[in-house]
Formats: C-alpha cells, sequence, structure tokens
C-alpha cells in the first residue's frame, strides 16, 4: 500500500528547490522581490484545497494542478509572507497550511465554482485589500 501522499513524491525535487527560499524569506533572511496578485491568490488557493498543514510537495502539486504550472521560489516565498502578513499562514517545520482565521476568511472570498474562478476571485480581493504590516 502507498503513503497517503504518494502522488505528491514527484514534486518533491521542487520543493527542495524552493524550501531554502521560503525558509529565509520567513525569517526574514531573504528579499523577495514583489510579485503580481494572481501569485498569493494561487498559493492561498493551493493551501485552501489542502484542508490542513501538509508538506510543501503537496502544496506545490496542488497549485500545478490549478494552473498547470510549478511556482518559482519567489512566488512561493512572496505569496507565504503576504499570507503570513495576513495571519492566514499555518507553519510547522517543512509543512504549512492555513490558521482558522485564513480558512473562514479565505472561503468567504473565494465562494462557489471552478478553482480557478476561485483564484480569480481571490486575487481581486487581495488586490484591493493589502496585508497589515508586520
Amino acid at each position: 500500500m502507498k503513503p497517503e501522499n504518494w502522488m505528491f513524491e514527484h514534486y518533491h525535487e521542487f520543493a527542495e528547490k524552493i524550501a531554502p527560499v521560503l525558509r529565509a524569506a520567513l525569517a526574514g533572511q531573504r528579499e523577495i522581490p514583489s510579485k503580481k496578485p494572481f501569485s498569493e491568490a494561487w498559493m492561498g488557493v493551493a493551501l485552501f484545497y489542502n484542508e490542513r498543514i501538509v508538506p510543501l510537495e503537496e502544496v506545490i502539486g496542488t497549485a500545478d494542478g490549478i494552473n498547470h504550472g510549478i511556482p518559482n521560489p519567489n512566488e512561493v516565498a512572496w505569496a507565504f509572507l503576504r499570507l503570513r502578513k495576513r495571519g492566514w499562514l499555518a507553519v510547522q517545520g517543512d509543512s504549512y497550511g492555513l490558521t482558522s482565521e485564513g480558512r473562514r476568511a479565505m472561503a468567504s472570498v473565494v465562494g462557489e465554482g471552478g478553482v480557478l474562478r476561485q483564484a480569480e476571485r481571490l486575487k481581486e480581493w487581495v488586490s484591493a485589500h493589502q496585508p497589515p504590516s508586520e
């Protein structure tokens, strides 16, 4: 029997490249250039769909399923920094998810419909609502 996350195994190599950038950014040791609001929405919806805290490769796999592309390290780091500023990012080691507050807030924004429509709604919302300063 395969482990629960077997379908995300091939995203491990991407997670290995993204993780050091993400860790450094979250620790305040690396500046990340600004990205488009869609990056925050894309990663936010990927976290939202996982419904629990998961390893980075599962976040990346979900993001690929949403947008048919692998996010680059700066996209992930920038999005996670923004989500953290909102109080929405939960971190446990190298696993990530949404806080209870983040899940409630995101559910009220994304609504029903397909995942791309939900990501578009979240993009519009994050574009109009800057996160608070840390």
